[in-house]
């Protein structure tokens, strides 16, 4: 076992509530520990973290050598935003929404990521114009089958082809764009490359709109644009009783973190309702 030192307040709870990606493959979370089948070179094995303290997580793997841990570390790192400075934010957040930004403060505010930027990018596109069960259902299959056990690699996603991932692993129409963000990431030298992704470059990929493209940037920790889809649009309309674009123009105060407002936003509602299923 490892700890992770960090330089500022991670809640790992919090995290995993942020969003659903630890709903899905291979990610597993049992209200604890968080963990997934992960793959370097040749081995293959398990990590897993831990809250340790509120500056601090607690690392376990097995089937990787000693030599693997800094990579280890980096994955689990990337997984929490561990190198995220979140003091702009608060500054920006605390006097428009200080309870917001008060679970900011406590941890909060770091959206799960994947061990890579591609799973993050094939991940986002599982859920254009598909119910979560699709979504989480899509994501097994890759798991499954290219991947083997673990996300596929983009060579193993290409290698797989168009045809399989239409026919076994049924994403439709996502199939082609897929294949094509992948080759296309693959040939520009930017599928490891976290700089170079930016707004307008994933909007000139085909079959990446504006949507997917902001919710990618999100992950990259630009909260500059709100992620829009159906879902977005319905906790809108019924909780402030307005669109997309009258929230942003109301919450202009929020500046280039008026996404990260609303993901807090939502986690703030999901715990107010766990607090009071509780009672009962």
């Amino acid at each position: 076992m490892t700890v992770l030192a960090l330089d500022w307040p991670v809640d790992l709870r919090l995290t995993v509530a942020a969003h659903g990606w630890a709903q899905l493959a291979p990610w597993r979370w049992d209200g604890a520990t968080l963990s997934r089948p992960e793959r370097i070179g040749a081995r293959a094995g398990t990590l897993s973290v831990r809250q340790d303290g509120p500056r601090s997580l607690a690392l376990a793997w097995d089937g990787f050598a000693d030599a693997d841990e800094p990579e280890l570390c980096r994955r689990v790192r990337r997984w929490v935003s561990a190198d995220w400075d979140p003091a702009p934010a608060l500054a920006a957040l605390a006097p428009v929404l200080p309870a917001e930004a008060a679970l900011l403060a406590r941890g909060a505010g770091r959206l799960l990521r994947c061990s890579s930027l591609y799973e993050d990018f094939v991940k986002t596109v599982l859920t254009i114009n598909a119910s979560w069960a699709a979504t989480c259902r899509m994501a097994a299959a890759l798991v499954a089958e290219p991947g083997g056990g673990q996300f596929p690699e983009p060579q193993a996603m290409l290698d797989y082809g168009e045809a399989r991932l239409r026919e076994r692993a049924r994403l439709g129409f996502r199939a082609p764009v897929v294949i094509a963000a992948t080759a296309r990431l693959l040939a520009d030298g930017v599928v490891a490359d976290e700089a170079r992704l930016d707004y307008d470059y994933l909007t000139g990929l085909k079959g990446i709109g504006p949507y997917a493209a902001a919710h990618c940037r999100m992950l990259l920790h630009d909260f500059s644009r709100l992620p829009v889809d159906s879902v977005v649009t319905a906790f809108l309309r019924d909780k402030f009783g307005c669109a997309p674009a009258e929230f942003v123009a109301a919450h202009a105060g929020c500046g280039e973190y008026l996404g990260l407002a609303y993901r807090l936003m939502r986690l703030r509602d999901k715990l107010a309702a766990e607090a009071a299923g509780s009672l009962y």
